[in-house]
């Protein structure tokens, strides 16, 4: 009986992003190990002192950004309900001091003076990109796979995995 509550839950619990993927217009998608690497060193290099990931799923990212620079504080924002419960559960279980987790629109709040790292999808690069235009928020983006139409990365990365998956730096 145990097996068949946690068969209906688990199911429940697919659904639900199910449907907000469909919402947003896209699911949550972890990021692979070598990308994280390459986010991580740009992340190291950068003035800011806070991180901001925008669109963090189930936090992975986040999480590790958080541990490997201690000395700055990472924010992450997501929409849908499990990913960011399970990020929150993560992130305690971990005991990450220096991550704070918000279910929030990222659109929608103050991404002022930060680096902001993204992993979004077309539609998603396009209302940053709005965002950006519409206020003067002296940043710097890392955005693993998708660019920005509009707005001029200074420098793109080829990350050496199956995909060749591109990840573009902005300063804005």
């Amino acid at each position: 009986m145990f097996e068949l509550y946690l068969l209906i839950i688990l199911l429940f619990i697919t659904i639900t992003i199910a449907i907000s993927s469909l919402k947003i217009g896209i699911s949550p998608m972890p990021s692979s190990k070598k990308v994280a690497m390459e986010i991580l060193a740009l992340a190291k290099n950068s003035t800011k002192n806070e991180i901001i990931d925008l669109g963090s799923g189930f936090g992975s990212l986040a999480i590790f950004l958080a541990i490997n620079i201690p000395h700055k504080k990472v924010l992450a924002y997501e929409v849908s309900f499990f990913p960011y419960i399970i990020s929150k559960v993560l992130k305690t279980i971990l005991r990450v001091k220096n991550l704070e987790i918000y279910k929030k629109d990222f659109l929608k709040e103050d991404l002022k003076n930060s680096l902001l790292v993204c992993y979004l999808f077309p539609k998603g690069m396009q209302n940053l990109e709005d965002k950006l235009f519409d206020e003067t928020i002296n940043t710097e983006i890392i955005s693993s796979t998708f660019a920005f139409r509009h707005i001029k990365f200074r420098k793109k990365i080829e990350v050496k995995d199956i995909y060749r998956t591109p990840i573009y730096f902005y300063k804005t």
